[in-house]
């Protein structure tokens, strides 16, 4: 199935070099491109696009308040930034608006479709830059560890989710706990299921947000 992308940049030569590159992609269609975020949200809602691949700094109202009119219309389409402001507070508060992906606009074009297919599928993908941004975010808005763990996790719970914390990776933590790789795919799935949360990125920023690491 082909992904449907609108494109938002006030550079005509970056936006039509978007256009062209991602047409090349088998798996992306190009509906159209906008020099603000006011037409985009246009031509969004004309076009009904998958996603929406939007610059931050334009004129007008912006990419981040573009972004968040987008959640607050109840639009399906899913807002990817694509900018070269990469400063930790511009990307907190792109996610924060409700975009669920983040790149630089030096990222390679393989990335930039992967990120538009993510986002199509409903899962985020952050670059390298963006998610340690959003740890540090979490990191120091964390509360002090609860008594109580949230969301109703277990003990062994927690002590899975602080492992992935660590960048342990299921056999890795498998070997910590010295169970079975099944057991931790187990406890994992229940966290994503308890917590909300689409990917181990995700569960992450959570155990920073709960004060759980």
């Amino acid at each position: 199935m082909t992904v449907t992308v609108v494109i938002a940049d006030d550079q005509t030569v970056v936006r039509e070099g978007l256009r062209s590159m991602l047409s090349l992609f088998d798996t992306i269609d190009v509906l159209g491109v906008a020099a603000s975020a006011e037409s985009a949200l246009d031509l969004v809602a004309e076009t009904d696009p998958d996603v929406l691949l939007t610059d931050l700094r334009m004129p007008g109202i912006g990419g981040v308040e573009g972004i968040r009119r987008l959640r607050a219309d109840g639009s399906r389409t899913a807002a990817v930034a694509l900018t070269t402001y990469d400063d930790d507070t511009t990307i907190v508060e792109a996610l924060d608006a409700g975009a669920v992906g983040f790149l630089n606009k030096d990222a390679d074009p393989e990335a930039i479709e992967a990120a538009v297919l993510a986002a199509a599928g409903g899962r985020s993908m952050l670059d390298e830059k963006a998610l340690r941004a959003v740890l540090a975010h979490e990191r120091s808005a964390a509360p002090a560890a609860p008594t109580e763990a949230p969301d109703g996790l277990t003990e062994r719970e927690v002590q899975v989710l602080g492992l992935i914390a660590q960048a342990m990776s299921n056999q890795q933590i498998a070997a910590h706990l010295v169970v079975g790789v099944s057991t931790v795919k187990t406890h994992v799935n229940h966290l994503l299921a308890k917590t909300a949360c689409r990917d181990r990125a995700a569960l992450v920023a959570y155990a920073y947000r709960h004060g759980l690491v």
